[in-house]
């Protein structure tokens, strides 16, 4: 039970947590507000997030997000403002040390950022944004394109997220009956399903990111074994393939390296396998993947191969672009996002489809042939 005082506790704390936030925002955005305004913006989202008495529509903080978002002479830069201006705030919610701060009051301020997602990227942007910075009907034809694009990426967003989010939520209610019964047999065993999750939200965060090319969204480059990236996204996707009855296939020689964000590329790899098992779905049996590694002297292929029906033929030429998609539920992003991952990495994705496989290749440079 949550103590009745606990909005209480963590008002006391309040410096602390503007502090912390103000902190990770100079740290992404660095000296683009001075200290002042930067705590000033802090106390609005901290009041938001802690004044559960007033209305989710309350005014100051979004209207404070919104005055800011037009400083910026880049959209895509005013758009990251505005999402890390938001996730920053759950972010400090988990580090600010609070015994008061339990899971269900945090998941009561969790829910105001919620609620502050869905008024900046639905109600105010259709409503006002749109009129505030257009004068002609051609701009406004334009931006009204722009706004509709985003929020379609928002409500992705949070398709893409809500699942892990729900798994996460379901462990740390199981975590809590075991803690409170004293049994800690399988505590680590939930922390790690916790851990796992959490790494998908990230990795769906990186490709939502890598639509941009701006160096504050940009994962630095690695040196890494294609074993030991699919090594990671096999660990997550293994229960679904046991559950859904697909072969997997290997043919990786041990020694294949890439030069390449790691986490966009986890992200590209578990994107394709999963659209794979996706269409494994119209199978009864004899279900399988493929995942094989080819290389000429300037490029290293990964080949992504799934027996399932063909890609539609009215899908060939559109399937990368955004908000494609012939799947009921699907959001049309996450091949988008695959293409823009590899071409941020120097690299390219493509596919080949017919009655017996598809197939789905990753090319990546050669480290040496970058540098």
């Amino acid at each position: 039970m949550d103590k009745p005082n606990f909005l209480a506790d963590v008002r006391s704390m309040k410096h602390a947590y503007i502090s912390h936030w103000s902190e990770l925002f100079n740290a992404r955005f660095p000296d683009h507000y001075d200290a002042t305004y930067l705590y000033s913006l802090g106390e609005a989202g901290f009041d938001y997030i802690t004044e559960l008495h007033n209305a989710a529509d309350f005014k100051p903080f979004p209207h404070s997000i919104m005055e800011s978002f037009l400083l910026f002479e880049n959209l895509e830069e005013g758009i990251a403002f505005i999402f890390w201006t938001v996730l920053l705030w759950r972010k400090t919610l988990h580090e600010v040390e609070n015994n008061s701060l339990t899971l269900a009051s945090y998941k009561q301020m969790n829910s105001r950022i919620d609620d502050l997602e869905s008024f900046i990227f639905v109600k105010y942007w259709n409503n006002n944004l749109s009129r505030d910075q257009d004068n002609s009907s051609a701009i406004t034809l334009q931006h009204d394109d722009r706004i509709s694009l985003l929020g379609k990426m928002a409500a992705s967003m949070a398709h893409e997220i809500r699942n892990p989010m729900t798994s996460i939520k379901g462990f740390l209610k199981l975590l809590r009956h075991n803690i409170n019964e004293n049994n800690y047999e399988r505590a680590d065993s939930y922390l790690g399903f916790i851990e796992d999750e959490c790494e998908q939200i990230l990795m769906q965060v990186t490709g939502f990111l890598s639509f941009s090319r701006k160096p504050i969204m940009d994962e630095e480059m690695v040196h890494i074994s294609v074993k030991q990236v699919l090594d990671h996204i096999l660990s997550l996707l293994n229960p679904r393939l046991i559950n859904e009855n697909v072969d997997l296939l290997l043919d990786i020689p041990p020694g294949a390296m890439l030069y390449v964000q790691k986490m966009g590329i986890q992200q590209v790899l578990s994107n394709v396998l999963n659209n794979g098992i996706d269409a494994l779905s119209e199978l009864r049996s004899d279900k399988r993947i493929r995942i094989s590694i080819v290389e000429d002297s300037l490029n290293t292929y990964i080949q992504v191969a799934n027996n399932g029906p063909r890609v539609p033929e009215e899908l060939y030429s559109t399937i990368f672009n955004p908000f494609v998609t012939d799947k009921e539920n699907g959001t049309g992003l996450g091949l988008a996002i695959c293409k823009q991952i590899m071409l941020n990495n120097e690299g390219d994705i493509t596919f080949t489809s017919n009655e017996k496989e598809t197939v789905f290749m990753l090319t990546f440079r050669k480290a040496s042939i970058i540098s």
